[in-house]
């Protein structure tokens, strides 16, 4: 079955048109996509492995959870499915903060593939620690699950050679000058332990 993504302009307004999602990375088509982020009692910070198989970054570490908004659907919907098919966990919309959204732009596959999206970075704090025995992943598409510290995750994304899929244009910024950078800022004021709140003069 063809899944087909609603086209957008690149200020995210919408063009009036989808399209298959491989003519979508084939032409480098804006579209929008979530990213949710989950954060358990203890600060510590759901990321998820991708598959071997991935058409895009593949076996790297990833968010908690993102996916393609499918045409005719709304950003939230989007994230309740995409949790409940990754990771088997079952959420309400209430349970979403949305964060902000920005746009990334990545070139991969030697130029064949084209990722031109506007993400909405959600997120979801737990009130109790998050048990990874409780997960159901999809193993089409992930292949482990792991958690780390805030501060553990700042270093995965921004080390040299990264094992992390890119959140951010590499475009020569430091990576506290990104749109990304916000959600660090986030949990440090939710988690404000020393580690944390050291991030934010990163």
């Amino acid at each position: 079955m063809v899944e087909y993504l609603d086209v957008c302009n690149e200020d995210g307004t919408a063009a009036g048109y989808s399209a298959p999602r491989s003519e979508i990375h084939e032409k480098g088509l804006w579209h929008k996509v979530v990213h949710i982020w989950i954060v358990d009692s203890n600060g510590m910070v759901l990321i998820q492995k991708r598959a071997a198989h991935k058409e895009s970054n593949p076996s790297m570490w990833d968010i908690s959870c993102a996916g393609h908004i499918e045409a005719g659907m709304n950003s939230k919907e989007t994230a309740i499915k995409e949790l409940f098919e990754e990771l088997g966990l079952l959420y309400s919309e209430n349970d979403l903060e949305l964060l902000f959204s920005y746009k990334k732009k990545s070139i991969l596959n030697n130029g064949k593939y084209f990722d031109f999206e506007i993400p909405d970075v959600y997120l979801i704090t737990l009130a109790h620690p998050l048990n990874l025995n409780t997960l159901n992943l999809q193993i089409e598409e992930v292949s482990d699950a792991k958690l780390v510290t805030p501060y553990e995750l700042y270093q995965i994304i921004t080390e040299e050679n990264s094992t992390f899929a890119p959140l951010y244009d590499n475009d020569g910024k430091p990576f506290k000058d990104h749109p990304y950078f916000k959600l660090f800022e986030i949990l440090a004021q939710k988690f404000p332990t020393p580690k944390n709140k050291n991030l934010l003069n990163q």
